[in-house]
């Protein structure tokens, strides 16, 4: 607290310049125009020649002078000279002869030519009891500081004081909102960077997903189609915030850059990680897989700079194998010479899994981490999920797992999973109209059986109805079966069927049904197709000359039916309405 000292009783006179004082602060200044505006003020109330005032930094313990007449803003440790003695003690100092107190630095009277008679020294508090400064007032007109002077100053310290804390805090406000501003900005274009779908790559299925522990983040990866193959990447660059993120951007516009000039998987991981060791600060690096999947041969070939562990589940025994980096942090040093990239063996129902640090690491309130064996343990259980749906998993049991620890690292998730094989069975029917019951019992068995979604049941009956009826109708030479194959795939059902020793006749190219006519002016017939066209996601035709085989694949989702469940109807022998 500071010490005031005894006060007569402020005339109206005396109250009248301070109070206006007082209005006049109130208003909204920058922080120097503020000061200025103090100075003045001191000046006139004490009718004082000079003004100044110090603030103080608590984070360094000095006294700023950021503004004075005549005077260029100057640094001092809090604690010394007149203005220091101030602070420290809070407490009026009143100098009538400033050349006899040993306190007194004349150094800058002698820069400017300015000499200084008299000082009256206060502190400036606020309203909490805050110290935010000192106000020195030097020279009073007419003689020196007296009882009353600081009567009048201490009073119109106070007003002061509050008058800078809150510029002060509207200034630290207004800083924040534009970092605030800038962080979303640097946000948005690092968001930007991040796949916005997910490639669609025949056999797998890829997911990933990004969450910065603040409004950017040192994480990043990328899933896109290359001449190469699938373009795998997962990078974490030290820290989190803006010099992360663009590190790891910079990381991921190189590689896409580097593969689209046709660049190998060698040479683009050292010229990137070369590029990045002459351009990033020493004490930057980025921990990095780097993979090129061909979906063809389902091998995955990888350089991985300091990520680790790359998970692999494999589906044939239901466990995980981890791997090691293959080399040190990309930019951690320029690269001469490489190892042989890495190889995986992506069986069907294979998992890889590529976190960062941020879900091993993350830990509970006990600083317990999540660790690597829940994250396997995880995977084991849930690998018949699609991607996306074990990233959610993942993600989910993390957040259990934490109990409301907050999130202290980024967080992101890619997933490669190939496609296990389509669940599948066949039979054979007679070439006959009343082999149709039979074709849905063994349609409806097979849909129970294989927990195909039973919204779909209707339109594939009534598509191989269709089909089956036309087979039987038109291709007379035949006596063989027609077979009939049912497959699981993802959200839905493919059928497929197969009709032996026939002409070709591509049901694809049939032409629609003449719908908007008058029914007087249709040609009769078509109809069927027609509607099997529309009811159903795809339809392929497929003829072999060499055994006179003929084959029909359909294919039905439940992401391609609006109405899932609308009933098409089954009717028998309209297949030439």
């Amino acid at each position: 607290m500071s010490t005031r000292p005894d006060q007569r009783g402020l005339s109206a006179r005396d109250v009248e310049p301070i109070l206006a004082v007082a209005s006049k602060l109130a208003a909204p200044f920058d922080l120097l125009t503020m000061l200025t505006e103090v100075v003045n003020a001191a000046k006139q109330v004490l009718s004082a020649d000079r003004g100044t005032v110090w603030l103080y930094e608590a984070a360094t313990d000095e006294l700023v002078l950021e503004v004075a007449t005549g005077i260029a803003p100057v640094r001092v440790p809090a604690g010394a000279g007149i203005a220091g003695s101030c602070a420290r003690n809070r407490q009026i100092i009143n100098v009538p002869d400033c050349y006899a107190d040993p306190r007194f630095n004349p150094d800058v009277d002698k820069r400017s030519g300015y000499r200084t008679r008299c000082m009256l020294t206060l502190p400036l508090i606020d309203h909490k009891e805050v110290l935010v400064g000192v106000m020195q007032v030097l020279n009073k007109a007419g003689g020196v500081f007296d009882a009353d002077d600081e009567a009048l100053a201490t009073a119109l310290a106070a007003q002061c004081a509050v008058a800078l804390q809150r510029v002060r805090m509207t200034e630290a406000l207004i800083e924040g909102e534009k970092l605030r501003q800038e962080m979303e900005m640097a946000r948005v274009v690092q968001m930007s960077t991040l796949p916005v779908a997910m490639p669609s790559v025949p056999g797998y299925d890829v997911y990933g997903t990004s969450i910065p522990a603040s409004a950017t983040g040192g994480d990043t990866f990328d899933l896109s189609q290359v001449t190469q193959g699938l373009l795998v990447v997962l990078g974490d660059a030290t820290g989190h915030g803006i010099a992360p993120a663009l590190s790891v951007t910079q990381m991921q516009a190189m590689l896409r850059m580097a593969f689209r000039l046709g660049a190998d998987l060698d040479t683009a991981f050292t010229q990137v990680n070369n590029q990045l060791a002459d351009t990033l600060p020493d004490d930057r690096f980025i921990t990095a897989f780097i993979g090129i999947l061909d979906a063809s041969t389902h091998r995955m070939r990888y350089h991985s700079g300091g990520q680790g562990p790359i998970v692999h589940f494999h589906a044939a025994i239901g466990a995980c194998t981890r791997h090691k980096p293959t080399s040190f942090p990309l930019a951690a040093m320029p690269l001469t010479a490489l190892r042989p990239a890495a190889t995986l063996e992506m069986a069907p129902g294979d998992i890889l899994v590529l976190l960062s640090d941020g879900i091993y690491e993350y830990h509970d309130a006990k600083s317990e981490q999540f660790g690597e064996q829940r994250v396997e343990g995880l995977v084991r259980e849930h690998h018949g999920k699609p991607a996306a749906g074990l990233s959610a998993v993942l993600l989910q049991a993390v957040q259990d797992f934490a109990r409301g620890a907050p999130q202290e690292d980024d967080i992101t998730v890619v997933l490669v999973k190939r496609e296990p094989e389509p669940f599948a069975e066949h039979r054979s029917f007679v070439r006959r109209f009343d082999s149709l019951q039979e074709i849905f019992s063994f349609t409806a068995a097979v849909f129970a059986r294989l927990q195909i979604d039973p919204r779909l049941l209707q339109t594939i009956d009534f598509a191989v109805e269709e089909l089956f009826t036309n087979m039987v109708k038109y291709s007379k030479t035949s006596d063989a079966a027609v077979r009939l194959d049912l497959i699981k795939i993802a959200g839905g059902v493919e059928a497929i069927l197969t009709d032996y020793d026939v002409e070709p006749f591509d049901v694809t190219q049939a032409p629609d049904a003449e719908i908007d006519l008058p029914i007087e002016q249709r040609t009769p017939g078509g109809l069927g197709l027609h509607l099997v066209r529309r009811l159903v996601d795809s339809i392929e035709y497929h003829y072999s000359k060499e055994n006179r085989q003929s084959r029909i694949t359909i294919r039905k989702t439940i992401a391609g039916d609006p109405t899932a469940g609308g009933s098409a109807g089954t009717g028998e022998g309209h297949a030439d309405d």
